[in-house]
């Protein structure tokens, strides 16, 4: 049986890339940050991050026994790869610099780069 290493090779090439690009950054600018957002943020991320184990509980309850395991590891293998393309690209297409007005532009926070430098 011929295995992949696809998605291995493609994990270390983003290692290397944090690694060679470091966010260390500068002074960072609170003013205008409110206590309350960045709270209730936290908290929806929690119970976002909390659904996870439970929609894989559901998953696993819809199909046959022998498939539990492999369905149940697929929910967490995404949230993982969701976390990881969120960092990399995500934030940027989210937040970037507009471009036509529909969607952000992927290099302006490429793997969180200057995300603290500016005002919120």
């Amino acid at each position: 049986m011929k295995k992949s290493y696809f998605f291995l090779l493609l994990l270390l090439a983003v290692s290397l890339l944090a690694v060679f690009m470091p966010a260390v950054p500068g002074p960072i600018v609170t003013e205008g940050i409110n206590s309350g957002d960045v709270a209730w943020m936290l908290a929806a991320s929690a119970l976002v991050l909390l659904m996870t184990p439970g929609l894989a509980y559901f998953y696993g309850g819809m199909i046959d026994t022998k498939n539990i395991i492999s369905t149940m590891l697929q929910s967490f293998i995404a949230m993982g790869v969701i976390s990881i393309l969120w960092i990399v690209v995500g934030f940027s297409l989210a937040f970037g610099d507009s471009i036509g007005g529909v969607i952000g532009n992927p290099g302006t926070f490429f793997m969180f780069q200057h995300v603290l430098d500016g005002k919120p």
